[in-house]
């Protein structure tokens, strides 16, 4: 029997199968993450039968009039715009954050790579400095960012992750994720998210509220959030023993030379 072709073919379907499902998101303007949600007009000439007036509501078209403004419903509680007619939907329309507020806005990014946001899945984070504004991405119509592949996968696919807080202030697991978490923070009755990233070889411990690094072997390794320290991994009565070291200033750490220039 000739095994191998045939599964060389199967590996070919399956990664051109992978292909058609994930895209890259669209980098979006920094002026366009400025731009408040504009309720939809039903004069504007396109015949619409109705329109998004907020985040969270919907109203018809009537003679180029908007009447009767209904609130969408629990289970789909954000307005979508469309080209002829407005439906509500669980994902929050680019424009919207996920307590049908006004705007999608960049991160402050506390890690380097790629980050889902918190609130909306139709959009994810790129850090490239650490402490700075994140771009942001957002994906094709009908797609969500994917946390695997840190691409826009099919909503036929799978089901987009949001980050789900409590009444409390806490830390939250995103999704599935271990190495992915955010901070839930409750003050006046708003709750805000945050999203963080352990680093790799690392995940988040609800016990220490920390991110937990594995040690690889002894020796020196690269944080992958922060290229201006690394791990240092030794053994002391059997057992690893992990420390977080900064560089000096103005150096990086450089895994393959297991120290900082």
């Amino acid at each position: 029997m000739h095994c191998l072709p045939v599964l060389v073919f199967i590996c070919h379907l399956l990664y051109i199968t992978q292909a058609q499902i994930d895209v890259p998101g669209v980098r979006l303007n920094r002026s366009s993450l400025l731009r408040t949600f504009t309720p939809g007009n039903c004069s504007d000439g396109t015949g619409k039968t109705s329109i998004c007036s907020s985040c969270s509501s919907q109203s018809l078209c009537f003679g180029g009039n908007a009447i009767a403004e209904v609130a969408c419903p629990g289970s789909n509680p954000y307005c979508n715009p469309g080209n002829v007619e407005a439906s509500c939907s669980n994902l929050p329309a680019v424009g919207c954050g996920a307590t049908g507020g006004a705007q999608v806005s960049s991160i402050v990014c506390p890690a380097l790579g790629v980050l889902p946001d918190p609130a909306n899945c139709k959009v994810y984070h790129v850090c490239r400095n650490l402490q700075q504004n994140s771009d942001v991405y957002q994906c094709p119509p009908g797609y969500h960012f994917n946390l695997t592949t840190k691409w826009c996968r099919s909503d036929q696919v799978d089901q987009c992750v949001r980050v789900t807080c409590g009444t409390t202030s806490g830390f939250v697991y995103y999704g599935n994720s271990r190495q992915y978490f955010a901070l839930c923070v409750v003050a006046n009755g708003v709750t805000t998210s945050y999203i963080m990233k352990c680093p790799d070889r690392a995940t988040f411990s609800m016990t220490s509220n920390s991110c937990v690094y594995q040690c690889a072997g002894q020796g020196n390794f690269e944080n992958s959030n922060d290229p201006t320290s690394f791990y240092q991994c030794y053994v002391v009565n059997g057992s690893y023993v992990v420390a977080l070291q900064r560089c000096p200033a103005n150096t990086t750490f450089k895994e393959s030379l297991q120290y900082c220039s």
